[in-house]
């Protein structure tokens, strides 16, 4: 591997700087202050990676909740778990996270598969502060295309959560953004860094208030030649949040964000370079009212994309193929809560939502889809105990009626070791999307069949979970599950280069993920998890293969920091992908990414600035779950950063 003179002058100014440091553990651990969302009022802390005391969480009831009274298996994860690790957007973030598995296809910009538990990509509902990235041209969405720059947290819940957002069998990634700003003078943050294969990212984010409009501005540009053969990238993202107070119990939020993406890649013995733009255009309008028990909210949210794919020749440039969808979605939600009695608390809310997909390749015409939803969730707080139930009614012309029951109880021992258990079980589905039943085209030389009496996905769900701290500094989560679904999706082969999308009889879904934290010193932490699952078709007893979920993962590191503002974090993980031989998979082996970071504190009044240097894939390993998408071998990222 060629290094260039550039990083290794940054590394060299950079190990310049932190020599002679002396290690001392001398920084504060306080909690961190969680402030009023445009989701929802939240006054809580968040501990360090693993640690969830006094949570606050808004994804699970669409209220904000105690992450220790909800049943559901939760993780949060803050901006400043997010800046410790070297990561660019948010597929490589979320790879770090346990039971939760990205595909990361080997080029920088390119499109990820994501999967929880052993899910498939389209069973993952991601969202932007509730808006739906999700098209209905595959089901899925793509994490790649989302900005680290504008996040305050990441929401996640590993499990069904149909009784509260509908088509969500496998689980659900909520990204909560920053608050706009409080003070007249604004604040904010510059970042800059460069890599090698030409890899250049800055990013800028300002926030403050003119005359009681407070406001959030976020933009970032990367561009890189890429590792590989042909694998150039560009990206530009955008976002901005207006937020005016509207006496004192209510306020008026807006917020529009921009992602513009074009990637291009091809092998080296490839006679074809596949080019992919690929634009989301989303944004939210709300209104929030908050008063002594009880609160309500309306919003409109709207996500348009547009991705294209254009095959050239490698030799000439001459177009070959071109094909161009978008997918629209426009949706209405009105959420309402109300304190019962003194113990317990009752939601309701309803989603409208509109879908319009057109593609000149897969569809004659455009198509388009509407869905209602009205729902419920009540919670009861009984001593020890705490019971919630929900239920929701979604309704479709293309598969019908779905009723999506839930209930799950939280029992706190009140030992000094804060165990408690979770238990839940519940109904839920998983819709098909539009291009799943009208598809009607050619794709890689095969004849692809419409279904339009495409059924949904419908499962039943158990989960079980166990949070303790055998001893203060060691905290443990355990928890497991089993999915039964019936009429499960899958392409088949319904002759001789011709398939089709059909509900296959049913498959199984099961699996567990234990995760640790542990606190070796006073400001040295030790991280790690293990997760397994296992998907098996019903009908045939064979695993279910597919190369974006993985059987087994294990994630591991440690993070350090000094008095004098180094700081150290080693993040990696190990997995074993469900990937079938024929896409000679090489895998089974650790792969660690290093950030070195340099704080320097105080250098103006209310000026700081930091230098960082990132080593992805520390030792150097071949790895690819698809020998066609290996990952970069080992590489350095050098950048700085000043906040003010």
């Amino acid at each position: 591997m060629v290094v260039s003179a550039k990083n290794v002058m940054m590394a060299l100014l950079l190990l310049s700087a932190l020599s002679g440091i002396t290690f001392v553990y001398a920084e504060e651990r306080a909690p961190v202050s969680l402030t009023l969302s445009e989701d929802a009022g939240i006054e809580g802390y968040q501990t360090p990676l693993y640690r969830e005391l006094e949570t606050v969480v808004v994804t699970a009831r669409r209220v904000p909740s105690d992450i220790k009274q909800t049943a559901e298996t939760i993780t949060v994860y803050t901006e400043e778990d997010i800046g410790r690790w070297p990561d660019r957007d948010l597929g490589e973030a979320l790879s770090y996270i346990p039971a939760v598995d990205v595909q990361l296809n080997g080029q920088f910009g390119q499109a990820t598969a994501l999967s929880v538990n052993g899910s498939s990509a389209r069973q993952v509902l991601l969202m932007v502060d509730g808006i739906p990235f999700n098209t209905q041209l595959s089901g899925q969405a793509n994490p790649a295309q989302i900005p680290l720059e504008h996040i305050q947290r990441v929401e996640v819940i590993k499990g069904a959560s149909s009784s509260a957002w509908g088509s969500a069998l496998g689980g659900v990634v909520n990204v909560i953004t920053k608050d706009a700003g409080e003070t007249e003078v604004p604040t904010g943050n510059f970042t800059s860094s460069f890599a090698e294969f030409g890899t250049t990212k800055n990013s800028l984010d300002l926030a403050g208030k003119i005359k009681g409009l407070g406001y959030l501005l976020t933009g970032s540009y990367f561009k890189t030649d890429g590792a590989q053969y042909i694998s150039d990238a560009e990206e530009k993202q955008f976002f901005g949040k207006l937020q005016l107070p509207l006496g004192d119990a209510a306020k008026l939020l807006g917020e529009f964000g921009y992602s513009g993406t074009d990637v291009r890649y091809a092998l080296s013995t490839s006679t074809f370079c596949i080019s992919q733009p690929q634009i989301a255009r989303y944004g939210k309008m709300l209104i929030d009212v908050q008063q002594d028990g009880y609160q309500w909210n309306a919003a409109y949210k709207y996500n348009d994309q547009d991705i294209t794919t254009d095959s050239t020749f490698v030799s000439s440039g001459a177009l070959f193929s071109s094909t161009d969808s978008e997918n629209v979605y426009h949706g209405i939600s009105l959420n309402g809560s109300v304190d019962v009695l003194e113990s317990s608390e009752l939601v309701m809310g309803a989603d409208f939502d509109w879908h319009r997909l057109k593609s000149n390749q897969y569809l004659d015409k455009a198509e388009s889809i509407n869905m209602q939803a009205p729902y419920v969730n009540y919670t009861a707080h009984l001593g020890p105990w705490d019971v919630i139930t929900g239920l929701r009614y979604d309704h479709n012309r293309h598969f019908g009626s779905q009723v999506s029951p839930s209930v799950g109880s939280v029992y706190h021992f009140g030992d000094a070791q804060k165990t408690l258990v979770r238990a839940r079980v519940s109904r839920a589905f998983n819709a098909p999307p539009l291009l799943k039943v009208y598809n009607d085209g050619v794709a890689f030389g095969f004849t692809i069949l419409p279904n339009p009496d495409l059924k949904a996905e419908r499962a039943t769900m158990v989960e079980l979970g166990l949070q303790t701290t055998p001893f203060e500094p060691l905290k443990m989560d355990l928890s497991a599950y089993r999915a039964d679904v019936k009429d499960g999706i899958a392409d088949v082969m319904v002759s001789p280069l011709t398939t089709q999308t059909q509900n296959i009889r049913k498959f199984r879904r099961q699996g567990g993920q234990l995760l640790f934290s542990y606190d070796a010193g006073e400001h040295v932490t030790l991280y790690g998890s293990g997760a397994f699952n296992d998907a098996e078709n019903r009908a045939t007893g064979e695993t279910v293969r597919d190369a974006g979920i993985a059987r087994q993962k294990f994630t591991f590191g440690g993070r350090y920091k000094n008095e004098r503002g180094f700081g150290l974090d080693v993040s990696g993980y190990y997995i074993r992908w469900s990937s079938d031989p024929s896409s000679r998979p090489n895998d089974r082996k650790p792969i660690f990414d290093l950030k070195l970071v340099r704080e320097f504190k105080g250098i103006r009044e209310a000026f700081d600035a930091e230098i960082f240097l990132n080593v992805r894939n520390l030792t150097n390993s071949k790895y690819w779950s698809n020998i066609s998408f290996p990952l970069p071998r080992r590489y350095f990222e050098g950048g700085f950063s000043m906040t003010f």
